[in-house]
């Protein structure tokens, strides 16, 4: 081929696809003699028969499967480009599909968003918020473009980057022996019943990893789908839990400082490296990124 035809291509990527002339035809929007004229002519510039007949189908030979395979990458490159070029104008004026931990919609996000929305007013956000486990499959699937999750995910297709750390406090009812005190050590309740979250969550695989550290395995009495559950099952004298400070501001709890173990969690935001990302999302990561600069100045 002297020179690349898209064109071709595109009826040779379709074809061979569905590997039946009739129906790739209906797909592009074309008659069943042009398809067929356009891979004929595709054929005789490779000088390489990338089709055989199988009755009214038709099959991929060998080079043609060889050949397709590079097509695709090629043209989903072109794909890419093509949206990376609408969109460049378009940041400002974007969507972005972002999902967060139950425990960050308290403060963190939107306090986020909102310094974020006065630069970039148009920029619209459609927000998930759920445990790290369903946030990172939607992820995965491409239901979300960003996310925020607590320690890196150990999906290797996805990157991230640490953007703050948060202090997580122990709390404990109004009326318990350490109400009055700043702090505790987590040995120092060994022997209490936690109210906790349900597996799966990411402030609960941290609490059973700060109480292993401390020397103990935490009796759990109640299992709590999101953080508004566990001061109030706290309050109600269920026990004592760990959450997030955010999680913590009810006038029937005490909140205390864990000065042993250290109990900290890293939060970052998470993206599929080798997936297209908007510019919109992609000015946002960024904003977010120098925000977290900013501040270790």
């Amino acid at each position: 081929m002297g020179r690349a035809d898209w064109h071709l291509l595109e009826c040779f990527r379709v074809a061979g696809r569905l590997q039946h002339v009739t129906r790739a035809a209906e797909q592009l929007g074309t008659s069943q003699p042009a398809l067929s004229r356009s891979l004929a002519r595709l054929q005789s510039d490779l000088g390489v028969q990338l089709f055989r007949r199988a009755g009214r189908s038709i099959r991929l030979t060998k080079p043609g499967e060889l050949f397709l395979a590079r097509v695709e990458r090629a043209l989903q490159e072109i794909d890419t480009g093509r949206r990376e070029l609408g969109d460049f104008k378009a940041a400002d004026r974007g969507t972005i599909a972002l999902g967060f931990l139950r425990t960050l919609g308290a403060k963190y996000i939107p306090e986020l968003v909102r310094r974020f929305s006065l630069a970039h007013p148009d920029v619209q956000f459609a927000f998930v918020q759920n445990n790290s486990t369903a946030i990172e499959a939607q992820l995965e699937r491409g239901e979300l473009d960003l996310i925020f999750v607590a320690v890196p995910p150990a999906h290797a297709a996805f990157g991230w980057t640490r953007i703050v750390d948060q202090q997580l406090v122990l709390i404990v009812p109004r009326g318990h022996r350490l109400a009055r005190r700043r702090q505790a050590r987590l040995r120092d309740v060994s022997n209490e019943r936690f109210v906790s979250f349900k597996q799966g969550h990411a402030i609960r695989r941290m609490t059973d990893d700060l109480c292993k550290a401390a020397g103990f395995v935490p009796q759990i009495s109640f299992e709590a789908d999101d953080s508004s559950s566990v001061p109030g099952f706290v309050a109600a004298g269920f026990g004592i839990g760990i959450v997030p400070p955010e999680a913590c501001g009810y006038a029937d709890v005490a909140s205390l400082r864990i000065s042993e173990p250290v109990a900290r969690r890293p939060i970052g935001i998470a993206w599929v490296e080798d997936r297209y990302l908007s510019a919109s999302a992609r000015l946002f990561r960024e904003f977010v990124t120098a925000a977290k600069s900013a501040a270790g100045r």
